[in-house]
């Protein structure tokens, strides 16, 4: 039987399928200029050198949760090409800006130096975020049909901070959208939405609406901090920390969360179970697959850190 055409992201909304918990983890992401096609594994098939490939890839085996996207905006005609390292952790994350005049400069940058805050490797420490939507059709045409569109509005609202991404991670999700230095992941992104989510982290705050969660986190702790942050109403970045957790049982976690303001702390525990439905979760897949969905089984409230477990 031929499957009629679909789009994967259309049939994640369609379900229902709920977003958090499911953003890609790292805590150093390089961010790679490369305004020239992208295949669908958009390294490997670059025209970039057989020796340029070779040390991103080790840069990724070396530094511990890291990742690698190309992004592009437009062809410069000096042919200069940024380069990103962004740190992405709960506390003070943030992004160094480095322009190079040639591919074969990468190998010269002192990435890990940068990664671990020693150096700015010759490059500018940003003050304002970072925008990225994945638009990387080769890999799924959802990052084209609706993360493209979203890139063009967000560019011609706020201009040089938003970039087109290679594949992040959660096709159906599409449009996705970034936001850096902190690694915040959204889903499902409208025109309307974006613009929101990124006028709130522009004043320090998450949108709960579609929020992915962010990057530094496990997915587990991920659907742990939106149940804090819904239940709590809670919405500032630094309004909550994370203050330890446990794993219960094969399929149950419990996270503690500091909110320094309030003096108080907040748990909850959170268990992972198979969805009742069964979607094609990438537009290439041939099988429909149940994916992993988070519930809220227990939360509470310490005003007493000494009470909290």
């Amino acid at each position: 039987m031929i499957q009629p055409p679909f789009y994967c992201a259309e049939l994640s909304r369609g379900s229902g399928e709920q977003v958090f918990g499911t953003a890609s983890t790292g805590e150093v992401w390089l961010l790679v200029e490369y305004p020239y096609g992208w295949g669908a594994h958009a390294l490997e098939s670059s025209a970039l050198s057989p020796a340029v490939k070779s040390h991103l890839s080790d840069l990724l085996k070396t530094i511990p949760r890291s990742r690698l996207l190309f992004i592009k905006q437009h062809a410069r005609p000096d042919g200069r090409f940024n380069f990103f390292v962004v740190r992405a952790r709960e506390q003070r994350p943030y992004v160094v800006e480095l322009t190079l005049s040639d591919y074969e400069d990468l190998r010269s940058v002192n990435v890990a130096a940068i990664a671990a805050g020693e150096s700015t490797g010759g490059g500018v420490l940003m003050r304002d975020p970072l925008y990225l939507v994945c638009t990387h059709g080769r890999r799924d045409k959802c990052c084209a049909k609706f993360g493209y569109a979203l890139y063009k509005h967000l560019r011609e609202r706020a201009g040089a901070s938003v970039w087109q991404s290679s594949h992040v991670g959660g096709d159906r999700f599409a449009a996705n959208l970034l936001c850096f230095p902190h690694g915040l992941f959204y889903a499902h992104v409208t025109h309307e939405a974006g613009a929101r989510i990124m006028e709130e982290y522009g004043r320090g705050r998450i949108v709960l609406e579609n929020y992915r969660g962010r990057a530094c986190y496990t997915q587990q702790l991920q659907a742990a901090e939106y149940f804090v942050r819904v239940e709590s109403g809670l919405k500032g970045l630094g309004e909550l920390s994370h203050a330890g957790g446990a794993r219960i049982s094969a399929n149950v976690w419990r996270f503690r969360f500091n909110a320094p303001a309030e003096e108080r702390f907040y748990e909850a525990q959170v268990s992972s179970r198979a969805s009742e439905f069964a979607n094609f979760i990438t537009c290439g897949a041939t099988e429909a697959k149940q994916v992993q969905q988070f519930v809220l089984e227990e939360f509470r409230a310490a005003d007493d850190p000494a009470h909290a477990r």
